[in-house]
């Protein structure tokens, strides 16, 4: 029976992959001669593009080298780490059980089915046959799922690839919720080192116990709670968790940009007035002289003249009927009232105060929408410095 074709708008929606990540790699025996696989305890990278490689190096660690794999040259990167933020792009994550002979693969089974000749299973036949089955004929538990790198500048996916019985169990855990989620969604990638012992009484004292060691791809999703991930809530979880973590990007960035920003003095400030062209040039060096606490009595007189100048001239009341010109509220003078707070900047204010607290990301989330009604992402910042002061006075435990 052949599969029915893949709907159109699903292969459109499909990412490009740009690369593989691995787990292990091959090495060539002294003895034999002959390539032999070995585990890795941090992630390697593989992909046909170097530009790719070289941003996971700088990024993660690592040297970028030539890599000569089975379809051509390619450029590969063992990393120092052991775990990585990633995006999950939506998918069907179903384990099979494979096997692969000549570069190709030639069965692949779920134990009951071979799918590719839609036969009963040939290793539990085998079995049941008493027929000989050696290791290298017996179908091994293969998962794979497409990984987007958070850190990476690619829209690409990066293949991740398991043959253990670990990841086929552990990796398939959300694959409903992922395969319907609306958008990629945030997790951390990491890979663990797993130790089993096997007791072969058949063996003499001292070698009845076999230990190994193998290593295990473990997806961890911080920001979600059961029942989001199992009530139906798991996109908007990972809208407000992707959110949450471009907020406090930006605000990190932001201090960085910040903290090698020369101050400028007063007197620079009061130079700078006067090259202003409008009333939010006034605003910004308003802004600017305060932050650099260089906001004195006579920067606000100069700015304030300037604002001044700015200002919309009122029309000549008719002759016929005179009537008294109203005042004017001075929404184009700038004073202390009328600095609206960045709220990027309040938020990382907050996220410092949050935890001096020991609040996690959900945690502060809840604060705010029990404390303002709504989410940080839609609060302007005097909401935001409303709530960081509520805070900072212990009304918000």
């Amino acid at each position: 029976m052949r599969r029915p074709p893949m709907p159109i708008k699903q292969l459109q929606a499909r990412l490009t992959q740009v690369g593989v990540i691995r787990l292990g790699q091959q090495l060539i025996s002294k003895k034999s001669g002959k390539p032999f696989p070995s585990k890795l305890e941090t992630l390697r990278f593989t992909s046909p593009s170097k530009p790719l490689i070289d941003a996971v190096a700088a990024a993660y660690g690592g040297e970028v080298k030539k890599w000569d794999s089975p379809t051509g040259v390619q450029w590969e990167v063992i990393t120092g780490a052991k775990e990585i933020p990633v995006l999950v792009p939506p998918q069907r994550i179903d384990p099979n059980l494979e096997h692969w002979g000549n570069g190709f693969r030639d069965r692949m089974c779920d134990g009951d089915v071979e799918k590719i000749r839609q036969q009963p299973c040939h290793c539990a036949a085998a079995q049941l046959a008493g027929r000989p089955f050696g290791p290298r004929d017996i179908c091994k538990p293969t998962t794979r799922m497409a990984l987007m790198l958070a850190d990476i500048p690619s829209l690409g996916t990066w293949k991740l690839e398991s043959h253990g019985w670990n990841a086929a169990a552990e990796l398939p855990t959300l694959a409903a919720s992922i395969e319907s989620a609306p958008q990629p969604i945030p997790a951390r990638l990491e890979v663990q080192k797993r130790e089993k012992k096997d007791f072969d009484p058949s063996k003499g004292d001292g070698e009845q116990v076999e230990s190994k060691v193998f290593m295990v791809p473990v997806l961890h999703f911080d920001w979600l709670t059961p029942a989001q991930a199992f009530g139906g809530e798991l996109g908007a979880a990972a809208r407000a968790a992707l959110g949450a973590a471009a907020t406090q990007r930006h605000a990190i960035e932001a201090a960085k940009v910040e903290s090698t920003r020369r101050k400028f003095t007063a007197d620079e400030y009061i130079a700078m007035a006067d090259d202003t062209k409008n009333v939010e040039q006034v605003r910004a060096l308003w802004k600017d002289a305060k932050d650099d606490e260089a906001l004195t009595d006579e920067v606000k007189a100069a700015l304030n003249a300037k604002a001044a100048e700015f200002a919309p001239k009122p029309e000549p009341t008719p002759p016929p009927k005179p009537q008294p010109e109203p005042e004017q509220p001075p929404v184009d003078e700038v004073v202390d009232a009328e600095v609206i707070p960045d709220p990027d900047e309040v938020w990382a204010q907050i996220q410092g105060v949050a935890g001096e607290n020991g609040w996690n990301a959900e945690q502060l989330e809840q604060h705010v929408v029990a404390h303002l009604g709504k989410p940080s992402t839609v609060a302007d910042g005097l909401e935001l410095t409303r709530f960081l002061d509520a805070v900072k006075a212990g009304e918000v435990a």
